[in-house]
């Protein structure tokens, strides 16, 4: 249990109301419980926050006074972020190596390393200080992995594959695995060697059941502090650039490169040997199939810019009428020339 001073102090806010009100816990706004706090995160659910069970509120400093006590702050889901960490903490295992756990030659353990049940480690793997490997992953030779990143279960680290430091993987994911090359003659399909690797930079969080293709040649790059929701597939030699969002069955064919703080909504997909400029934007479902330029927002199939895209929809509900109004001068055309030839 907490003050909501100490709160206040956690997250850089303001107090509104009692500053020794005691907090034990975090809660959603329509299911609140007394003594907890909960977020209000937008204008529209003040009214809902004030007849809320809740003991405190966390709102934005734009908000009106709602005569509730609270922190006020410059970023309200910022703030709930911390808040939530704060009473429910990552419990992290001990450390050590499980006996049931499969280790190679030459490995080496950085400090305070904990490695699970059923874990399989290849040859001249390099695990950094505090890593985190949970039961079942398999790790092949060479894999390099940087300090505090946590592998979760059933992860597959394909070898050559290198890891940042603070790297989230979540279960089920597969990195590394062979890029989809395959020459055809005479309708037969022709493996093309995948001897690439991918690199996974700091930061980086990937959801789960992600599939990151290594390069042909080269390197699959997924760049600083880009996060990936789950079932995403990237090709070959794609690179990722720094703190881009890509959302849940999103595909990124072979050699196409992203720029920085781009986000790809859900389902959308990007073609090969793309390129999409920094800070875009590409809606859900958007299928982008050319270069687009920096700070771009696009959407539909084949991707285009929302505006334009928003006009073809919106002339696209119109058809039926328009169909109707054509068959209507057609017949009506039919019985003018009718009567001129008569």
């Amino acid at each position: 249990m907490t003050t909501l001073a100490e709160l206040a102090k956690l997250v850089g806010g303001e107090v509104v109301g009692d500053p020794e009100l005691k907090i034990n816990g975090v809660s959603g706004i329509e299911d609140a419980q007394a003594g907890t706090i909960t977020l209000v995160a937008s204008a529209k659910l003040l009214p809902t926050a004030r007849e809320s069970r809740a003991s405190a509120f966390i709102l934005s400093n734009a908000f009106p006074d709602i005569g509730r006590p609270g922190i006020k702050v410059n970023n309200p889901r910022l703030a709930f972020a911390l808040i939530l960490d704060y009473f429910a903490p990552k419990k992290r295992p001990g450390p050590g190596v499980h006996p049931s756990a499969v280790v190679g030659e030459n490995v080496k353990f950085g400090e305070d390393v904990s490695v699970g049940p059923g874990v399989v480690i290849g040859d001249r793997v390099t695990l950094g200080d505090r890593v985190i490997i949970k039961p079942g992953v398999v790790i092949e030779d060479d894999v390099v992995i940087g300090e505090d990143s946590v592998i979760h279960p059933n992860v597959v680290l394909a070898d050559r594959t290198i890891i940042g430091s603070r790297v989230i993987i979540n279960a089920g994911t597969v990195i590394g695995s062979d890029g989809f090359g395959f020459v055809t003659v005479n309708g037969k399909h022709t493996k093309v060697p995948q001897i690439g690797n991918v690199v996974i930079e700091d930061d980086v969080e990937i959801g789960a059941n992600v599939t990151i293709d290594r390069a042909t040649v080269g390197t699959t790059r997924i760049k600083r502090g880009t996060k990936m929701d789950n079932l995403i597939q990237i090709g070959h030699n794609v690179v990722i650039g720094e703190d881009n969002i890509i959302v849940a069955m999103t595909g990124i064919a072979g050699s196409s490169h992203t720029g920085d703080r781009v986000t790809l909504a859900g389902q959308s997909g990007v073609t090969g040997h793309i390129k999409i400029g920094s800070d875009s934007l590409v809606m859900a479902r958007g299928m982008v199939i050319g270069n687009l330029p920096p700070n771009s927002i696009v959407s539909g199939s084949p991707a285009r810019p929302h505006s334009e895209d928003m006009r073809v929809l919106a002339a696209a509900g119109k058809l039926p009428e328009m169909l109707k109004t054509v068959r209507e001068m057609q017949k009506r055309l039919a019985d003018l020339e009718a009567r001129l030839q008569s």
